[in-house]
């Protein structure tokens, strides 16, 4: 009898229907823990029971197991699609950067090209207070070796003049372009940049503690707008999909995947704050790209002068079999030569693409699909309220894992599913008019860190480093303009700031060489 009362949990009424919930999802293993533990062990599972939105955990399955038990899987439906390329799209030209200073000099709106415009034009929407970013850093460092941080943003990067954290990093780019826009603008900046940290259940806690420690790096604390993103449960790889336990009385969760961001923007109600403050574009990029261009004016004008409420940034692939995802258009109609259909933007992946797409060629020799998304992407916050209608949904994906849990502690091969949405899937709901791509440099925009150090081994935090340093050396051994050119100390001033952005360098330099 005892046993059988110490399975009903303290709140009888919440939790039966927690119980009924279960039962209807095949689930009700989880509570099997409830039957032979403490009052503590209990009270923590319930806690984190309660948390779950058992209700999108259903829509995820079923979008999960669709995927894997149709004939049609995701590879075939995506390629089935008919993905096309898209149009021409510029490319992003800081050559001669130096030379945009004073701004005095602008004679006409295309005297000093396309990227001087643009960048002129984002500095105009952060002194007006129209522009914030998201950092996506809800990720561990558990796959950067013994020695790394539990969060991905808290890894230091030797950088003289002192080693500084990428979450250190990017604080002083915000930092930078803030003060570029009240120089060169003439006025204060009438906002301070929001940047909204996207954190997991895993990296939430060490992350405000660090910010908190590093006094929030220079930064106003109510600048920075912390959110935690959604998890669900991890389910096993075979049929039936039991959800995993980390032990009797933990369910074991994984983040939604960087799809989740919409709906968490929504939930946490930061996409009305947002509007309310007058923010018209959000930049969204990865925490673990050492060389991400934060609050990059460049691409704030791009999107602003282009009227999109999508942007998204590009490096050209290196060669045809580079296992990258690629941004293309989806054919939605049978025909795909059939002009009227103009297709929904998206990523095609790798693995999805035949070799006939991944050599394919236009008449200059160049790759047809060539546009590597490198997870550096621009919202409207227009477009962000869109997408909290219930009608405009992601899709959720499976994420094939080992996952270490109670009945198998150290997995051999994959043995679970994470369920994950992806942010590009956002792009298919966009008129494609309203997509705008921008081509950038690889070897200054885009240094992942995904492995750790070791001979040989690609995206490690040492080749992040080497990609560092040898943007800063070729922007500061890069010689400015004639000193008559320069009319005033403060256009001096500026440069130095420019420089600092561009080349990565510290903002405390900076303003020591000032």
């Amino acid at each position: 009898m005892e046993d059988t009362k110490r399975e009903d949990p303290i709140a009888p009424a919440a939790t039966s229907l927690l119980r009924k919930q279960l039962v209807a999802l095949g689930q009700e293993h989880i509570l099997a823990g409830l039957s032979s533990c403490t009052d503590e062990q209990r009270q923590a599972l319930l806690t984190q029971l309660a948390s779950i939105d058992f209700q999108l955990f259903q829509r995820a399955l079923i979008d999960v197991v669709h995927t894997l038990g149709s004939s049609s899987s995701s590879s075939h439906t995506r390629s089935a699609s008919n993905p096309f390329p898209p149009p021409p799209f510029p490319h992003a030209n800081w050559e001669g950067f130096e030379h945009w200073l004073p701004v005095a000099d602008f004679e006409g709106e295309h005297s000093k090209g396309d990227t001087a415009r643009w960048w002129l034009e984002g500095l105009h929407l952060v002194a007006a207070g129209h522009v914030a970013v998201l950092v996506l850093a809800g990720g561990q460092g558990t796959r950067l070796g013994p020695n790394a941080p539990a969060v991905k943003g808290m890894l230091e990067l030797d950088i003289p003049p002192k080693p500084r954290s990428l979450f250190e990093l990017q604080a002083e780019q915000l930092l930078l372009v803030q003060q570029l826009a009240a120089l060169v603008m003439g006025t204060e900046v009438k906002l301070q940049i929001p940047w909204i940290v996207m954190t997991s259940d895993a990296t939430d806690l060490p992350t405000r503690t660090f910010f908190e420690e590093k006094h929030f790096f220079g930064l106003g604390k109510s600048q920075v707008w912390f959110m935690k993103q959604t998890s669900l449960p991890c389910v096993e790889l075979e049929k039936g999909h039991a959800i995993l336990m980390d032990n009797p009385w933990k369910v074991a969760l994984a983040p939604a995947g960087n799809g989740a961001v919409f709906s968490d923007l929504a939930t946490a109600g930061i996409v009305e704050r947002l509007a309310d403050q007058g923010i018209q574009y959000v930049q969204v990029y990865a925490v673990d790209n050492a060389l991400a261009r934060v609050a990059d004016p460049v691409f704030y004008g791009f999107v602003h002068e282009r009227k999109a409420d999508i942007g998204v940034k590009v490096v050209a692939k290196k060669f045809p079999k580079e296992a990258v995802g690629v941004v293309c258009l989806h054919s939605q109609g049978s025909n795909p030569n059939d002009q009227r259909d103009r297709g929904v933007y998206g990523v095609i992946e790798y693995s999805e693409m035949s070799e006939e797409l991944r050599t394919a060629e236009d008449s200059s020799g160049q790759l047809l699909f060539r546009a590597a998304h490198i997870c550096i992407n621009m919202f409207s916050v227009e477009y962000l309220k869109k997408l909290m209608d219930s009608e405009f949904q992601l899709e959720f994906h499976p994420a094939i894992k080992r996952i270490s849990h109670s009945k198998d502690p150290v997995p051999g091969k994959p043995n679970g599913i994470k369920l994950e949405q992806f942010i590009f899937d956002a792009f298919k709901y966009c008129d494609p008019k309203k997509v705008a791509l921008l081509e950038v440099d690889r070897d200054e925009e885009f240094a992942p860190i995904k492995n750790a150090v070791g001979p040989g081994v690609p995206d490690s935090p040492a080749t992040a480093l080497d990609l560092l340093l040898a943007v800063h050396c070729r922007v500061h051994s890069t010689p400015g303009p004639d000193s008559s050119n320069i009319h005033h100390q403060e256009e001096s001033t500026n440069l130095t700031l420019l420089k600092s952005y561009v080349g990565g360098r510290s903002r405390t330099v900076a303003d020591t060489e000032i």
